[in-house]
């Protein structure tokens, strides 16, 4: 092999490894970086949810922390997160809320769990492909530790097509400066030295008129501004291409938070509607019976609101609906819940109130429409409401039963003269 195939394979080759140990220190810093972007990110996170956490568990509202801890699981699930579980530990690392409602009240006696309790500070751990992380709970004081776990296939995902581009573009710089180099050594040096030889020749054969032509190696401070050209090209359609795809991300999360908000929202009154308000009714039946907690559940109806949309028209009787939710909802508790049943009629869930409790609310909120909504009102007739009021587990065990108590309660309220609350009679 001469000079010149030997060179083709020793340069490019030697330029080959040094890339290559660059790319291995490369993908191990960019390894470490991602892990540590996404603890942080994810440390954040919890960090926010921990200050609602600890409101909710110095209120003591466990059915708000369980609410709270389904809907961000449902919520990471739904965009294809990396959250395995969520929990929320009080100071003994007994569980008070958990992704895994079978988990409530365990006590949890691995060591991270001991040391998330135990320390002021966030405490994070990576094993077995998952990253778990632990923050303090904290709202003026600590109140609990919210801990969750984390798979890290995604970032492992990167990480690897990361190794993979680098090993391709080793590769590909081999293939190019190979055969750069063969072609720049032709014209570089064997053809110059040949062109020396010859000059030489002619010069021991008595020509001593010949020169020999120069030797310029311009092309290899071309080919450096060449790499590193196609280098800052590379990088600069990366970054473009990680700010499209983080621009696009943002703006999907955005339109989903839109369209979450849009399925579970009554478009003429603003309140919850039929199906968020049977989704709500099952949970807090079972966080009822877990927990053995009385249940209340109020059915509305407004009297007579047929005369008005029929004298006054659909725009008035809308004006009053409108108003209705304004004055129901007003004096409700933030666990309270109330929606747009259909047409006039309204539901509320009262979570741990008894029935003589429930009797008091709706008495409140029916008088509360008599002496509000028909101040200044467009609406010729005075609007009042019939309640019905039921109670689990004495008025029904199921969200059926309980709803089907209530208006029975409601219709016996319309019978007897309207405007009036009545509470459902168990069988």
């Amino acid at each position: 092999m001469g000079i010149r195939g030997q060179l083709t394979l020793l340069v490019p080759g030697l330029v080959a490894v040094g890339f290559t140990i660059v790319a291995v220190f490369a993908v191990r810093e960019e390894r470490r970086t991602e892990l540590e972007d996404f603890r942080v990110r994810n440390e954040k996170v919890l960090g926010a949810i921990g200050v609602t956490a600890a409101v909710q568990v110095a209120q003591n509202d466990l059915g708000a922390l369980d609410t709270l801890v389904a809907q961000l699981k449902e919520a990471d699930q739904a965009k294809g997160g990396d959250l395995r579980e969520l929990a929320v530990l009080d100071d003994k690392g007994r569980v008070l809320a958990h992704t895994d409602f079978a988990r409530f009240n365990e006590q949890l006696e691995d060591d991270f769990s001991k040391e998330a309790v135990e320390s002021d500070r966030t405490v994070w751990r990576r094993e077995n492909g998952v990253l778990r992380i632990a923050v303090p709970a904290v709202s003026g004081i600590r109140w609990a530790t919210v801990s969750a776990t984390f798979s890290l296939r995604h970032v492992e995902a990167t990480l690897a097509r990361s190794q993979v581009k680098w090993t391709v573009g080793a590769l590909l710089l081999f293939l190019f400066i190979g055969g750069l180099t063969f072609l720049g050594l032709d014209a570089l040096v064997v053809r110059p030295v040949r062109a020396l030889q010859q000059a030489v020749r002619r010069m021991g054969e008595g020509h001593l008129s010949t020169r020999a032509p120069p030797l310029r190696g311009s092309e290899l401070t071309e080919l450096s501004d060449n790499v590193n050209r196609m280098a800052q090209a590379l990088q600069a359609e990366r970054e473009n291409l990680e700010r499209t795809v983080a621009e696009r991300t943002h703006e999907l999360q955005q339109a989903n938070a839109r369209l979450e908000r849009l399925a579970v929202t009554d478009g003429l009154t603003g309140l919850y509607n039929h199906r968020r308000f049977y989704e709500a009714l099952h949970t807090e039946l079972l966080r009822s019976e877990r927990h053995r907690r009385q249940l209340a559940v109020l059915m509305i109806d407004v009297d007579f609101f047929k005369r008005v949309n029929d004298a006054l028209g659909h725009p008035i009787g809308d004006d009053l609906l409108r108003k209705l939710a304004e004055v129901l909802s007003k004096d409700l508790r933030q666990t309270d819940l109330i929606a747009r049943y259909g047409g006039e009629e309204f539901a509320v869930i009262l979570p741990e109130t008894s029935k003589a409790e429930a009797l008091q609310v709706a008495e409140r909120m029916r008088a509360a429409v008599e002496s509000k909504v028909n101040e200044g009102a467009a609406w010729k007739q005075t609007v009042t409401v019939s309640i019905g009021v039921a109670v689990f587990p004495e008025d029904g065990r199921t969200a059926e039963q309980l709803l089907a108590a209530a208006d029975a309660a409601m219709y016996v309220a319309k019978r007897q003269g309207r405007n009036r609350v009545v509470g459902s009679r168990a069988a």
